[in-house]
């Protein structure tokens, strides 16, 4: 079992992997949510919006370039994924103790990244099957490992939770239908849209439940100006859903993944929540890993179509988890016990 795999800490025999200090993977959390935000404004949004649009000679030129920025930051924002995903999970291989934990973790680092490399290179729905596969894993060992050896607070455990089990509410639904297809099974897998709605609901209360845990202590950073900005992004999203010509459904599956089966009000304030948490931990100083967690989690959605957003949302955990605080070495006479 995953869970009775959670490793301790070698802290006596501390590997060193100069290349992930905290600085440094600071600046490379910057960059990479810098070019996904830059993807998600122009890919995602912009030419999803384009295309309902009149397009005269200055529209068209602008949604061009629209869509070729977005493609390069795309591509920038695939190679910024996959190589800080490398140095997060080098790191935190080679801090952990020898054991059944770290041959996991590495086992499935090594599975993700080939199948990875094979589905770019063929498109087989083996290699895809086999990724999807693996990043579930990861993802599910990672939070727990993590959230463990942090002894986190209940409300920061449940919300990592709720992502984790989100994530895999939707790949079941994903994987299932890919097995199926592998095995020329003709039938669909069993609850496969109950459990991909349940993972929305869980997508949603996940939002609600990370300001629990995170935006409520640090509310006094929101400030006027981050009030003010999530109020008109509410605005306008909320004359965007009341439009009889509104692509929102659309945009919202392009961008967050969601199929907004729920009422609208819910998903409005779920949002206004989670973008609260985020401007309130990026500003209180010391919130700025939660803040680049939420925000990875956030882009890549709760449904990720590329493989891209899968490496996001894994990253995106990774912090949440912790990792960054393990980016610096510890006194070797601190040993944490995980799983006590």
């Amino acid at each position: 079992m995953l869970e009775d795999a959670a490793p301790r800490l070698a802290a006596a025999k501390r590997v060193g992997f100069p290349a992930l200090t905290a600085d440094g993977l600071r600046h490379l959390t910057l960059t990479l949510l810098a070019a996904a935000l830059l993807e998600t404004l122009l890919l995602r949004l912009v030419t999803r919006v384009g295309v309902h649009l009149p397009k005269g000679e200055g529209a068209a030129a602008a949604f061009q370039a629209a869509s070729f920025l977005g493609s390069l930051a795309f591509n920038f924002a695939s190679l910024m994924a996959t190589a800080l995903l490398v140095l997060v999970l080098a790191s935190l291989v080679l801090r952990m103790a020898i054991g059944p934990g770290r041959l996991a973790l590495a086992g499935l680092s090594a599975a993700m990244f080939w199948s990875l490399g094979l589905s770019l290179a063929t498109d087989a729905p083996a290699a895809d099957a086999m990724f999807g596969l693996a990043v579930a894993l990861l993802v599910g060992l990672i939070a727990l490992v993590l959230a463990r050896e942090r002894h986190a607070g209940p409300s920061a455990q449940l919300a990592l939770a709720l992502m984790v089990a989100a994530y895999l509410s939707y790949q079941y639904y994903i994987l299932g239908h890919l097995f199926y297809r592998i095995l020329n099974f003709e039938a669909v897998p069993p609850l496969s849209i109950d459990v991909l709605r349940l993972g929305e609901v869980l997508a949603v209360a996940a939002a609600v439940t990370a300001f629990w845990a995170w935006g409520l202590p640090r509310w006094r950073w929101v400030g006027t100006a981050g009030l003010a900005t999530v109020a008109a992004l509410l605005l306008t999203l909320t004359l965007a859903g009341l439009s009889s010509v509104s692509t929102m459904a659309i945009l919202a599956l392009w961008t967050t993944g969601l199929s907004l089966f729920l009422p609208f009000p819910i998903y409005l304030l779920a949002l206004a929540l989670y973008l609260l948490t985020v401007v309130a931990c990026w500003r209180s100083g010391d919130g700025f890993w939660i803040s680049a967690g939420l925000l990875l989690v956030l882009l890549a959605g709760y449904m990720p179509e590329a493989t891209y957003q899968h490496l996001l949302l894994l990253i995106g955990v990774a912090l949440l988890g912790g990792i960054a605080q393990r980016a610096e070495p510890r006194p070797a006479a601190i040993e944490v016990a995980v799983g006590r």
